[in-house]
């Protein structure tokens, strides 16, 4: 399965690759920078460690943050993008943004990837995506950003409806000029899911593969892993490896993560005992 970013080309029928985790944003959960020279440091560190790609986020979507405005989200998305790009770094540089707007200034400064975990809730988004020729996360979202509400959280058949979802965003990408081989799908760990659900998509993970896409592995040091292990966020590596391991099993070909080096590492290892690595150093 080939991925097509703008001028960068992912070749993902092997290994699965590593999206390292940047966040410029102090509210963020688990790890935040707070310059843009930070930012390219810990880029330049993922990068060494192996990431094929680098997720750069502005802001917060847990529950209880308040929301920022597209301006503030640009001020401090884009300064860091053309920093990134000026460093020259080998890798895939992605957007984690829901905002048409915030999107286009990323893109127009050399990023190659909006990850949007709304589900295409802005209606210009994916056709300013087309307009720059660039790739497109689509993730499932139920219920609405940064609020927290068990009670709609309610599936007859989440895997069903995950992918009916999935499907529909993605028809609707595809007809606004996003290439097919530019979208990848997410499923939405804990976005709209209580963690007996997280842990059915885990379960069913491979069900995603009906729709054709590449498929994204978003687990990385999230609650839900801590509410079932009984773990804070800083402890939940081993939780995180063993959700990426699962998801990888089931044909996740990349993976969103906090600690790239490990993450690459058990991914290089997957493909060997899947039959997928190209080579086998002898000892």
């Amino acid at each position: 399965m080939i991925l097509r970013l703008r001028d960068r080309v992912l070749d993902l029928r092997d290994t699965a690759k590593v999206m390292g985790i940047v966040n410029v944003s102090r509210d963020s959960f688990y790890e935040h920078v707070d310059s843009v020279d930070a930012a390219v440091a810990a880029a330049r560190a993922m990068v060494a460690d192996g990431a094929t790609l680098i997720d750069l986020g502005g802001q917060s979507y847990a529950a209880g943050n308040g929301s920022i405005s597209a301006d503030e989200e640009r001020r401090r998305v884009v300064p860091a993008v053309r920093a990134l790009v000026d460093a020259q770094l080998d890798v895939v540089l992605s957007i984690d943004t829901y905002t048409a707007s915030v999107a286009g200034a990323a893109l127009a400064a050399g990023a190659h990837v909006i990850n949007d975990c709304s589900g295409l809730s802005d209606p210009a988004l994916a056709a300013t995506v087309a307009e720059h020729d660039a790739g497109l996360v689509i993730m499932h979202l139920k219920g609405r950003l940064k609020v927290r509400d068990p009670e709609a959280y309610v599936y007859r058949d989440v895997m069903a409806e995950i992918i009916a979802f999935l499907f529909e965003q993605t028809e609707r990408a595809i007809a606004a000029g996003v290439r097919r081989d530019a979208i990848v799908i997410d499923p939405g760990l804990e976005f709209g899911k209580e963690p007996a659900t997280d842990l059915e998509i885990l379960r069913r993970f491979g069900e995603l593969r009906a729709l054709g896409f590449p498929m994204l592995l978003a687990a990385s040091r999230k609650s839900f892993l801590g509410r079932v292990v009984g773990r804070p966020a800083k402890e939940l590596l081993p939780a995180s490896l063993a959700a990426a391991a699962i998801g990888i099993m089931a044909g996740a070909r990349l993976v969103r993560a906090h600690d790239v080096a490990e993450t690459v590492q058990l991914a290089q290892m997957m493909a060997a005992v899947m039959g997928n690595s190209p080579a086998v150093q002898a000892v």
